[in-house]
């Protein structure tokens, strides 16, 4: 992608870019902003010194904090959130009323009245937001997004959404299993962006029902899930707690009677990896990670039913992202993520741990 916007003086205006949070997916966000030209990351901060040294050492970034706050003052255009997830709205919020265009790490928050508070503020700013959800820009997605976009799936009115580890909880022990910090477990975690697809590619409509369960099964079992990658670690003293659950699902209905059947789960016995069925009336479609190859759509031709294969090219999700947000900032256009999408997934999150604690079904509004 070629990012071609200039300014007054016929010249590509350099784009400053601070780092808040140096953990693994930083890593991520920071190789991204470095294959784009006139774009450059001048500070990151991060309270791990040991971290925030090594990173700041690999990619040669040479203004460092240990306060997020101090990185607020600089004079940057964009700031990306890579901090625990508990951060994410005073972070967003901060970076926003300071002036800065900000993406945000999944979550967005760990609750409603966060993301509305997020919400209200970009739009009294005006400035650019976005939610880190780097799936929507894969071949898949976008191919399943131009059938939907083209009237090829008709009404969609199920769909299935699931994220599965067999054996593979984040940092056991770190902040993704300490609820105060995380908001919750794989739900949250990596559910977040499978359920995200899937209100993305149903066209978002509003949810009016949640039953929801959560376990927590296999604490004393599960073996490291190997992210954040070990070699990201330094400087990081597990303390041990987990308090969140393994395994998370959700039923949820819509006002327009569609319903999605989600999963999440760090570890259980049960297939593994990313998939997404969705069924229309004209066509349906699944992807799976684990099928080869991974994308079928589920049709009819002439009256016979039929099944269709498609294969992509691989595409690097986080440069899209971050190429994605970029350009919306030199253009002034408006990112991917809607401020109703964005709210709607944290609705149907907040929904199912409030039905799984109640043991009730919840209603929205």
């Amino acid at each position: 992608m070629i990012i071609t916007t200039l300014n007054n003086g016929g010249k590509m205006k350099k784009i400053k870019v601070g780092i808040i949070g140096a953990g693994g997916i930083s890593h991520f966000h920071i190789e991204a902003y470095k294959t784009i030209p006139e774009v450059e990351v001048v500070a990151i901060c991060d309270p791990n010194e040991a971290k925030l040294s090594f990173v700041a050492e690999k990619f040669g970034i040479l203004k460092r904090f240990e306060n997020w706050e101090n990185i607020i003052n600089e004079n940057l255009d964009i700031v990306s959130i890579c901090s625990p997830n508990a951060f994410h709205a005073q972070q967003s919020i901060a970076a926003l009323k300071s002036g800065k265009h900000v993406i945000c790490e999944k979550p967005v928050a760990i609750n409603v009245e966060e993301t509305e508070s997020i919400i209200n503020t970009v739009q009294q700013t005006n400035n650019k937001f976005m939610v880190a959800f780097c799936h929507r820009f894969a071949s898949h997605s976008q191919f399943i997004k131009k059938m939907v976009e083209n009237n090829q799936m008709g009404e969609i009115y199920f769909a299935k959404a699931s994220c599965l580890r067999r054996r593979g909880i984040p940092g056991l022990g770190t902040w993704f299993t300490t609820k105060k910090l995380a908001g919750g477990g794989p739900l949250i975690d990596i559910g977040v962006h499978i359920l995200d697809l899937a209100v993305y590619l149903m066209g978002c409509p509003d949810p009016r029902l949640v039953v929801g369960v959560t376990y927590n099964k296999f604490k004393n079992q599960a073996v490291d899930g190997g992210w954040p990658p070990i070699w990201s670690r330094v400087g990081d003293k597990p303390t041990g707690v987990f308090d969140v659950e393994d395994l998370a699902a959700g039923f949820i209905k819509f006002n327009n009677n569609a319903t999605l059947f989600l999963e999440a789960s760090w570890a259980g016995n049960s297939e593994s990896g990313l998939k997404i069925a969705l069924m229309g009336t004209k066509n349906g479609v699944q992807y799976w990670t684990e099928a080869t190859p991974p994308l079928r759509v589920y049709g009819e031709m002439n009256g016979v039913v039929t099944d269709t294969i498609a294969e992509f090219p691989p595409v690097n999700t986080y440069r899209a992202e971050i190429e994605h947000f970029v350009n919306c900032v030199r253009n002034n256009t408006q990112p991917i993520t809607t401020p109703k999408e964005i709210l709607t997934v944290v609705k149907i999150i907040e929904g199912i741990y409030r039905s799984a604690e109640t043991g009730r079904p919840v209603e929205l509004t």
